[in-house]
This record gives C-alpha cells, structure tokens and sequence, in this order.
C-alpha cells in the first residue's frame, strides 16, 4: 500500500518516463519474495497454516489496491481508488499481522476510511500514512510489483546516504514547486551524487543516473515544469536500492 498520497506524486519527481507492470522491478524479482501469488506452507501444523492463510489473503487485498493505484496522479483518482476497493481495506484490517506492519496497516486502512467517507482526498495527503512497511512484508513495491533482487542492497553506501535524505525531502513535498526547493537545497549534495552512479551496479546504474541527470536539469533551468509528470520515475528504484519501499 502506497505510503500516502503525496509520496504517490512525489515519486515521478526525479523521474524521466512512465513506468507500466512491466517495469525493472517486475523484470528482476527476489527469489525469497514473500508476495501473495508465491505465498504457499509446507507445515501440517494447523496455526501455520492458518497464519499463511492469513498473510496470503492480506497481501493479496495490498497488492490489488498497489496495481489499481500505480499510475493515479492526483488525489481524486486516488480516491476513486480507494471507493472500488472498500472490501479489499476489510479484508487488510481483518488480516493484519501482530506488530509494527499490523499497526500501519490500521492507520493507513482508517485513514482512507475516513478519506471515502467524507469525500475528502486531502485526508490522504499525509506523509505520516506509512505504507512502506506493508508492502515490504508482502515482497512488492508501491506498484504492487515483486521487489527486485537488488532490493536494500545499496543500503550501506555512501551513494545511498547521500540519495536517501534528498528522496525523503522530495516525498515530503506537496507540489512539483516544492521538489525544486528541495533539489536546489541539495545542488551539491546532487553533484555529488554524479560522480558516484558509475560505481553502482548495473543493475541500478541507468536509473540512478537518469535521476541525478532529472534533477540537475530541473535546478539548472529553475523550473519545475519538467517535474510534472504522471507515473513513476527512476528515482523509485534507486529507492529500493537503498532499501527504501514506498
């Protein structure tokens, strides 16, 4: 489940095409991807089982609300969303799991509760509403798509500790406006950034330099108009990389 809806429209701030089902992450998948289709037990023992059956039912409701919202870009089509799958937000809260991603999951589920029955989608744009965590128990990224192999690891560079403070100041922002004070606040920091994406693995290497090169393009020409965009960027990826699953 997508964090919030602003991290929604945020994500295509640093990207330079759309991306359909088709995408990187569903080209390459982790082989331990925990996602409903793969979700199976091989245990006799009737709580196990029970548990799978559990999880299995939860992420499936997750990753159909993940697929119907990947290409939403404002926050009515989000909500529109959200009304075509009231049963499946019952099925995520009845089958929550105990913990951290459990209590996520409620806050998230009731705050589009909340969203569909005021009709009010500003209720959804909250960067608070972390769904990260659900869609990382389930194996699949905010478009509900298998993780890729390479997920979480780039998490201990330095590539990634310079990325991930500007990726969060972008996800925070509430317009495209916005994405560019945030990138022009970390011009050098962004510099930096491209002299490091030769040094990143293949797998991950065009999208992060498609990035850096999107951003740079924006700070150069002080203007946000190219960040308006509909789907999600490279910048996306190179989240996952660096273990971040929004």
């Amino acid at each position: 489940m997508r964090k919030s809806l602003t991290v929604a429209l945020t994500l295509v701030a640093l990207g330079v095409t759309a991306c359909s089902s088709s995408s990187k992450s569903s080209s390459t998948t982790t082989s331990t991807s925990t996602s409903a289709s793969s979700s199976t037990s091989t245990t006799t023992n009737g709580t196990s089982v029970a548990a799978t059956s559990k999880k299995t039912a939860f992420c499936a409701a997750n990753e159909s609300i993940d697929k119907a919202s990947a290409s939403v870009n404002s926050a009515s089509d989000f909500l529109v969303v959200l009304k075509s799958h009231q049963g499946q937000l019952q099925v995520l809260l009845k089958n929550a799991p105990s913990g951290p991603v459990g209590q996520d999951t409620r806050v998230v589920v009731n705050a589009a509760r909340q969203a569909i029955a005021s009709n009010n989608a500003n209720i959804l744009n909250n960067p608070a509403l972390n769904g990260g965590a659900v869609d990382t128990y389930c194996g699949v990224d905010g478009n509900g798509n298998p993780l890729p192999s390479y997920f979480a690891t780039g998490e201990t560079t330095t590539f990634c500790k310079g990325f991930l403070p500007i990726f969060e100041g972008t996800s925070s922002a509430n317009s495209a406006a916005d994405v560019l004070k945030v990138l022009v606040s970390y011009k050098t920091q962004i510099a930096q950034l491209g002299t490091e994406v030769s040094s990143l693995p293949s797998s991950i290497r065009s999208e992060a330099i498609a990035t850096v090169k999107k951003a740079q393009t924006a700070i150069a020409q002080n203007s946000a108009a190219s960040l308006n965009q509909s789907g999600n960027g490279p910048a996306q990826y190179v989240a996952l990389y660096c273990g971040q699953n929004e």
